[in-house]
């Protein structure tokens, strides 16, 4: 699948911050401003549209669900995948 990419933040500077969860508020292209929340437990995760995505779930990365993705690429940033 295609999806535009959107940065959401750098996992070592979120876990850096010392909290559960953050919310980050994107500007993305065609939709507007949106609310993520990053919330980190047993693994990290997003959730965007009220669909839970966890970061490389069963060592998938992407992981994809429902025409939604999160990635986490080599330099730790995390970015929301949404279907084109």
């Amino acid at each position: 699948m295609d999806y535009f990419w959107y940065l959401v933040c750098n996992r070592a500077e979120f876990e850096a911050l010392n909290l559960y969860s953050k919310t980050y508020v994107l500007d993305l292209e065609d939709i507007g401003q949106k609310p993520i929340l990053v919330t980190k437990g047993n693994i990290l995760g997003i959730t965007y549209n009220g669909i839970y995505l966890p970061v490389k779930l069963n060592s998938k990365n992407p992981f994809e669900f429902e025409g939604h993705a999160v990635y986490e690429a080599e330099s730790g940033n995390i970015y929301l995948g949404i279907q084109q």
